[in-house]
């Protein structure tokens, strides 16, 4: 198995790719490699980003989300098979409230929906489940930044690709003639991570 990298190591990495010419600090590298991994989180909703929330209907008969919450992920599919729809299972019985965009509430040919209120930020119900009734959905998670000691929450082997996105950033090829000979093969081996971690995330999916 993979090691993770950290932070350090990544920087470490990205200045010896560009033999440490590009004037950046370390704090300015840091943050051209959140950058970067922020780009890769939001390439699609990764299942090793998936997390499960449950609990209980708070008091006013609504849900709040998590501090990490991104975006709902498909949990619900009619056959067994693959999920395909976002859900809310709600009670002892596990009933799905349909998750749909809140201007859909009042068009939506299912009763059981529930959706987002900006105004307060929480978990809307068209029909009140109950306060103390159990919940459980699933997410995608929102990373907290990479520090100098934590490592990407991407899966080990597949965090070098952390350092080739830096550098094919534009303005690091503009700044290191070592990034700017090698931005061929960076570009192509940053695509070659993606798509081998886009195949990674397909076969979990269908296991």
């Amino acid at each position: 198995m993979a090691t993770p990298l950290t932070g350090q190591q990544i920087i470490d990495r990205f200045e010896l790719y560009t033999d440490d010419t590009t004037d950046l600090s370390s704090d300015e590298e840091l943050i051209l490699a959140n950058d970067k991994l922020r780009i890769i989180y939001m390439e699609q909703p990764w299942e090793f980003l998936r997390r499960t929330k449950s609990g209980n209907i708070e008091s006013d008969g609504k849900i709040s989300l998590p501090a990490d919450f991104d975006e709902f992920m498909e949990n619900f599919s009619d056959d067994g098979y693959e999920a395909v729809e976002k859900v809310v299972y709600v009670g002892g019985s596990k009933a799905p409230y349909r998750i749909v965009p809140m201007g859909q509430r009042m068009a939506n040919s299912y009763n059981a929906v529930c959706w987002i209120d900006p105004s307060d930020g929480k978990i809307n119900f068209s029909q009140n489940p109950g306060a103390g009734a159990s919940y459980e959905f699933d997410y995608k998670t929102s990373p907290d930044d990479l520090t100098v000691s934590t490592s990407p929450k991407l899966p080990p082997e597949y965090h070098p690709m952390v350092v080739f996105a830096m550098l094919i950033d534009e303005e690091i090829i503009k700044k290191s003639e070592k990034a700017r000979s090698n931005m061929q093969d960076n570009a192509v081996l940053y695509q070659r991570y993606l798509k081998n971690l886009k195949l990674r995330d397909a076969r979990f999916k269908l296991a």
